[in-house]
Formats: C-alpha cells, structure tokens, sequence
C-alpha cells in the first residue's frame, strides 16, 4: 500500500484545511474557532504519521518525504497559530462593540 493509499483521509483533511484557510476572513469568527481546532487535530495525526513514517525509515532514505511530512505540520501549526489570532481578536472586538 502506497502512502497516499494509506492515508488518504488525511490527505483530504488537509486539503480541505488549506481550502478553507485559503479562504478565511479576519471577522469570519466561526471559522476561524473551527479551523484553529481542526488544524491543530489535523497537527497531531500529522505528526504521527511522521513519527510512524520516520521510525521505518533509515538515515538518508526517502528524505523528500520526510522533509514534505516536516512542511505539512509546520504549515498546520501554522495555521491554528493564525487561526486562534483571528478568532481571538474577532471575539475581542465582538466583546467590546457589545459593550458600547
């Protein structure tokens, strides 16, 4: 089984990540909770596949790969980081216009 074939749902998860953040407005507070805690969920299966990946690998071999697994959860750390600043600020500014 191919890398892709085995984790296919992850592959779409992630494309559907990208999609979606690709996408997001800075006063979207819906998406932006939704995609910070998909993003980091997606983060931590990501992660996994690359620990589970890099185990059964030697020094060296399939380094494109690993390097490709490196930049997919650095890019959906990346993403809840993002994500999480927008949500809060939006929340913040929410608050404060009720407020007045």
């Amino acid at each position: 089984m191919s890398f892709e074939d085995e984790y296919k749902e992850e592959a779409l998860q992630y494309i559907n990540i990208v999609k979606r953040f690709g996408s997001l407005q800075e006063n979207d507070i819906r998406e932006a909770y939704r995609l910070m805690i998909d993003s980091l969920q997606a983060y931590n299966r990501w992660s996994k596949i690359k620990l589970d990946i890099k185990k059964d690998l030697k020094r060296g071999e399939k380094s494109a790969l690993k390097d490709r697994l490196e930049e997919i959860c650095k890019y959906l750390k990346e993403v809840h980081t993002t994500s999480r600043m927008i949500w809060s600020k939006a929340k913040d500014d929410l608050k404060v216009n009720r407020e007045e």
